[in-house]
């Protein structure tokens, strides 16, 4: 064969290996370049999954950082019906029986449902579930959850509120029902990520790629106004005055009359958020918001103060009580078990003279109180961050009759809320200012660090600072020797109150025989660290008299919580002092 031939042959296969390479080259280039990204999105959905993932649950805590409301991982427990073989049923439920305490004939129920899934128990702890995986019973699945933790038990529980559990997104998480849980739970509600992990045949993930998304965003943290020591101080001596009055509802409200922030509230009863089995549905109520009461002679005070305000009376104006009995409109008004002549407006405070209160407003006329008293906020909801608040019971002056402008004035036929109450005093406690009543202090993001705050509102003026002045001087009067509450002084300090002990208005009467005791004032009464309300309803035991029954928690958590605050005494103390305050107390 001629050298020729040879040439040819090698240049021909060498042309086949050029074109061959060449149209390996191509495909090779259409894969790796023109249809990359068509292929590596199918080969991703070959080897790699991927998953929602939520976050924590945001933590509630006091002023001070004390925590409140936190969270405890733990795990619910599912079956898969299909996965479990009939003769291992029996063994399988007496052993989730034993373990987890639950029903076996709802189990057997739940088995032979035909679902899917089904739920065995929510919430178990980490050490049952552990101990139950180590059964390894056939047909279970563990997924991990969070239950809420209210580590302070019954404290404040009513403010706080609780949460129930909800499908969101695929998951299982806590949503709050009531209080702040429920107020505040687009702020507390964990936020959901993605996550995308490699995962071989079986589907098991093998080792976890740059997430999309971070892989858990949890829900802010939300800080109230509240004073965990100051609460603590309410919360016992509330407790107190139950034990030895027996009435069947007691709330107890602080607020700082400077900023309108509640530093302490509480009511008994009350229930226990980690476990509300035994608790009654009514309990669950923050009832010191949606309660109305007639505050009785606590209104005095604020009734006064808009008369002294209006010009028509200062402290020395006299008036004639009447000795005790007055028809006014066709209606007889007395004085309770008292025979008072000629009183100055300081005494008509000082010994809660209905009849110089009423002619005190008479003096006034219906238009102007009606105005201060809408000003001082009542018949308006205070707009607290809570729900379920009520506006109270205010008529306009268009269905005022003819006793109306003698017995509003005295706190009757109206109804008020106690954090009405509260607000209208803070208002004379801070210079004739009156601040929206608030419960959250700052909400933070723990994923970025940011911090939103709530300042304090200012909402209207209520009367000058000279009727302040004179309406102060006479409160204080109130708690002094001679006074309606002397239980209520505190040692070291001046206090401004008042009392009120209301007839409740039952089947048509006032002579129910039922009453709503009450103390409300402000301490120092020269420079307010605090406004305090106590409220006692329909107490059974002792004594009715709001002097009597609430004076004595008044000054018991006031003495308290200015020694928390390191608020010097502006009068003079003694042993003296001391012993005649605790003797009065427990007269």
């Amino acid at each position: 064969m001629s050298r020729h031939v040879y040439v040819i042959r090698i240049l021909t296969v060498f042309m086949l290996f050029v074109a061959g390479f060449g149209l390996l080259a191509k495909h090779l280039y259409a894969l790796q370049v023109e249809r990359h990204d068509e292929l590596v999105v199918k080969a991703r959905h070959k080897y790699t999954a991927s998953r929602t993932s939520a976050g924590n649950r945001g933590r509630i805590f006091d002023m001070n950082g004390n925590l409140l409301v936190g969270n405890i991982a733990c795990q619910d427990i599912r079956a898969l019906p299909e996965n479990i073989k009939e003769e291992r049923r029996a063994y399988l439920i007496d052993c989730l029986v034993r373990e987890l305490d639950v029903q076996a004939s709802v189990l057997r129920q739940r088995l032979a449902s035909g679902l899917k899934e089904i739920v065995i128990k929510n919430e178990v702890d980490l050490q049952t579930a552990n101990r139950l995986k180590a059964l390894e019973l056939p047909g279970l699945r563990f997924v991990d959850t969070q239950r809420r933790q209210y580590p302070k038990g019954r404290m404040l529980a009513n403010v706080l509120g609780f949460t129930q559990r909800a499908n969101v997104e695929g998951h299982s998480i806590n949503q709050g029902v009531m209080g702040i849980e429920a107020i505040c739970n687009n702020e507390l509600a964990p936020r959901f990520g993605r996550v995308t992990y490699e995962r071989d045949r079986k589907g098991r993930q093998l080792h976890r790629e740059t997430p999309k998304a971070p892989e858990s965003l949890d829900g802010k943290n939300v800080y109230l106004t509240i004073h965990e020591p100051i609460q603590h101080i309410v919360e016992t001596e509330l407790a107190e005055l139950v034990r030895e009055f027996a009435p069947k509802t007691a709330y107890a409200i602080m607020s700082d009359p400077r900023t309108g922030a509640i530093l302490a509230v509480a009511q008994i009863p009350s229930f226990d958020p980690n476990d509300r089995r035994d608790d009654e549905r009514a309990h669950w109520t923050s009832r010191f918001v949606s309660d109305i009461y007639e505050p009785g002679s606590a209104m005095k005070g604020i009734s006064i103060a808009a008369a002294i305000d209006c010009g028509v009376v200062n402290l020395n104006t006299v008036y004639d009580c009447e000795k005790g009995y007055w028809f006014y409109a066709g209606r007889m008004l007395r004085d309770a078990g008292h025979k008072y002549e000629d009183m100055s407006v300081a005494d008509i405070v000082k010994h809660s003279s209905n009849i110089g209160t009423a002619k005190i407003a008479i003096d006034m006329g219906e238009p102007r109180l009606y105005q201060a008293l809408r000003r001082f906020g009542f018949g308006q909801p205070t707009g607290i961050e809570l729900p379920a608040e009520t506006a109270g019971i205010f008529r306009p002056l268009s269905r005022w009759d003819s006793l109306s402008i003698t017995r509003f004035p005295i706190g009757q036929g109206l109804g008020v809320t106690p954090l009405q109450m509260v607000q209208a005093y803070g208002s004379l406690a801070n210079n004739g200012d009156m601040m929206k009543l608030h419960l959250i202090d700052r909400i933070e993001d723990p994923i970025t660090g940011e911090v939103i705050r709530r300042p304090a509102v200012f909402k209207n003026a209520t009367v000058r600072p000279s009727t302040v002045k004179q309406i102060t001087a006479a409160l204080t009067l109130v708690t002094q020797e001679g006074g309606t509450a002397t239980r209520a002084a505190v040692p070291g300090y001046d206090v401004a109150g008042k009392t009120g002990t209301a007839q409740k208005f039952v089947n048509g009467t006032y002579n129910s025989g039922k009453y709503t005791a009450s103390f409300i004032g402000y301490v120092p009464a020269d420079n307010p660290e605090l406004v305090l309300l106590i409220v006692a309803d329909e107490p059974a035991k002792r004594s009715y008299y709001g002097g009597t029954v609430c004076g004595p928690a008044f000054s018991r958590i006031a003495e308290e919580t200015l020694r928390y605050l390191n608020t010097p005494p502006s009068v003079p103390v003694t042993a003296e002092t001391f012993e005649r305050n605790d003797r009065v107390r427990h007269n």
